[in-house]
């Protein structure tokens, strides 16, 4: 009985984030219509999407965490977008960090992040199967990003580049979340351009350029980015 009733709690948890969510939705494009401020009303939607518990995911559907996952990346582009229209430098930069995050789970194979932790393994790997004993280590990779990381401030991403082939081929969803962590990074990059802070916009132009690279061997429709270059 304790194992259904936490069923049904989870499900009622899921119909009732969908209503918070559509309900904040509504009201925050009443507000922009009115010249009010919809970042209080967009902030709370992403704070509902990002406090879930974890607990109740195993309880969902694959198509259940598939739509939270997007609704979640959906919210912090609109409270992105609104820091940005207000010119809220600040907490456009947050937003925008947080919504990296996201994107960098969502892109899988092709994240950086990805790519850096799959180089240091097999230069670790390599390492081993040579049987040195005199080499200098390399430092533990960090942990790969899972959606339990999502109460922490995103790392920083990892800006060196290495020609290795993608241990997996990324699907279709993978790539176009590649191709919105570009956008992203292009608003960023602006948000710093905006600040004044000129080197942490270049550090994002090379992020752009790295990823371009990565998408040209498997997305065949790379015109859908020339924008961001």
């Amino acid at each position: 009985m304790s194992t259904h009733s936490s069923f049904e709690q989870d499900q009622q948890l899921f119909a009732d984030t969908l209503l918070k969510i559509q309900i904040h939705s509504a009201l925050a494009k009443e507000h922009a219509q009115n010249k009010k401020s919809p970042l209080p009303l967009l902030a709370q939607s992403c704070s509902i999407l990002d406090n879930l518990p974890q607990s109740a995911s195993p309880h969902w559907t694959d198509a259940q965490r598939r739509l939270i996952s997007s609704l979640k990346i959906d919210a912090w582009v609109a409270f992105s977008d609104a820091c940005i229209e207000s010119k809220d430098w600040i907490q456009a930069e947050a937003s925008l960090q947080r919504l990296c995050t996201l994107l960098e789970i969502a892109a899988g194979p092709l994240s950086l992040r990805a790519k850096r932790i799959v180089s240091n393994k097999q230069v670790n790997n390599r390492d081993k199967e040579a049987g040195s004993t005199n080499h200098t280590s390399i430092p533990a990779a960090d942990p790969v990003l899972m959606p339990s990381d999502l109460g922490t401030s995103p790392p920083t991403l990892a800006t060196a580049s290495v020609s290795k082939p993608l241990d997996t081929n990324p699907t279709e969803e993978q790539c176009q979340a590649a191709l919105r962590l570009i956008e992203t990074w292009g608003k960023l990059r602006q948000v710093y351009e905006d600040m004044g802070k000129a080197d942490m916009a270049n550090n994002f132009t090379k992020r752009i350029e790295k990823m371009r690279k990565r998408l040209e061997d498997v997305h065949p429709k790379m015109e859908q980015v020339q924008g961001n270059k």
